[in-house]
């Protein structure tokens, strides 16, 4: 019972955490705006000093005003970088981008090269940066953009590509890189999915026992292995199981070239990536660490998502924390958290849960462990065990 009257004390604490927390929001701001031509008013919840950059991923006509029959201002081109303005059409709108079918609302915009203000569609604008910085080198984070842009990721040697012009157009400008980082990032990844690009490569080599070892053990030196060494001049790695080889992308390449002319949000995103990939979780569908490493790694990406809620690539980040997440509250289908037939929750899934709420039990992961442990309990799981003892 010594877990349950603890959860009870936790959610007091939960409580009285809250309703500190919401008045000390001191770096928030409510924006209300009306817009004369746009006929409508839009409230925008924003912390002060944030700013949001987005770039055009398809050549679209801007408005005068915030709806498809705005009026014609003129052409964004594919690759132009903008910022937000923090104002936005109430209402969103259908429209196709690059043969894809998007609802979004419109967004009104500075064009940075220009500083004209304008209306486009939502669903056009790709985040490339948000932060307390403004993007200042705009003409080299275009001339990187667009050399992206002409880039095949069908072909391997587009990654060599990529790495050349970052080195080109790096910026001693901290918002620049984060942008040319991000955008970077995206292309190796996308890269690394594209089985054309270097499925010859893999497929012909013969790999040895060693070379799976080394694979899985993420201690291969892809400087020297043949096919490694092909692989991370183009900005990518090598993963996997025996049998199985798997490309993947190398975010140490785009860290060797930006060094540390990013912001620090960007830093703990490529150390946490790193970790990932050294401090393997998941093998397949089994936990393949113990369960305190579970904790330490979903711990930290939940962490950093909460307190980098604008980062520009916090879907990513949430994914990667609801996939540990997932596994440390339900275990995974080869390494159940359960005994379904008998309703118990496994011992050592227990320990954990209670370890997780005596040493972080403020954190974002402890609250989800807290809510997950009282729903177990609310439909008579067995947790803990003794209390349901005949």
């Amino acid at each position: 019972m010594r877990l349950i009257s603890y959860l009870l004390s936790f959610t007091f604490l939960t409580v009285i955490s809250c309703k500190s927390d919401s008045s000390s929001e001191k770096n928030i701001v409510t924006d209300t705006k009306v817009d004369a031509k746009v006929g409508v008013v839009n409230t925008v919840k924003q912390e002060s000093e944030k700013h949001n950059y987005q770039i055009m991923i398809a050549d679209i006509e801007s408005k005068l005003e915030g709806k498809p029959d705005g009026g014609s201002d003129s052409k964004v081109t594919k690759n132009t970088l903008v910022k937000l303005l923090n104002e936005s059409s109430q209402s969103e709108y259908q429209q196709k981008v690059n043969k894809r079918n998007y609802k979004a609302p419109y967004q009104k915009v500075e064009i940075l090269d220009s500083g004209k203000e304008t209306w486009v569609f939502g669903g056009a604008l790709q985040s490339v940066y948000s932060g307390v910085e403004d993007i200042s080198d705009v003409r080299n984070f275009q001339s990187f953009a667009s050399a992206v842009a002409d880039l095949d990721p069908l072909n391997l040697d587009s990654g060599i590509a990529l790495i050349d012009n970052l080195q080109q157009y790096k910026s001693d400008d901290i918002a620049t890189s984060d942008a040319m980082f991000f955008m970077s990032y995206d292309y190796i990844n996308q890269l690394a999915r594209s089985s054309k690009a270097h499925q010859s490569l893999v497929k012909n080599h013969k790999w040895t026992l060693d070379d799976y070892n080394e694979i899985m053990t993420r201690t291969m030196d892809m400087e020297y292995h043949p096919v490694g060494k092909v692989l991370h001049q183009s900005g990518l790695s090598l993963d996997g199981a025996l049998g199985d080889i798997l490309v993947v992308s190398d975010i140490t390449v785009i860290e060797d070239i930006l060094g540390d002319k990013v912001s620090t949000s960007v830093k703990e995103y490529i150390e946490l990536v790193k970790l990932s990939f050294k401090s393997k979780v998941f093998d397949n569908d089994n936990i393949v660490v113990p369960l305190t490493s579970v904790v330490n790694q979903a711990n930290k990406w939940t962490q950093f998502t909460t307190d980098n809620p604008n980062f520009a690539h916090v879907a990513n980040a949430t994914m990667k924390g609801d996939r540990l997440m997932q596994g440390l509250l339900y275990g995974t289908k080869n390494t159940p958290a359960f005994d379904h037939a008998s309703r118990v929750a496994k011992q050592e899934y227990r320990t954990i849960w209670e370890y997780v709420l005596q040493h972080y039990a403020d954190s974002p992961m402890g609250v989800q462990v807290a809510s997950h442990t009282k729903w177990l309990e609310g439909r008579d799981w067995k947790f803990p065990l003794e209390k349901h003892a005949h």
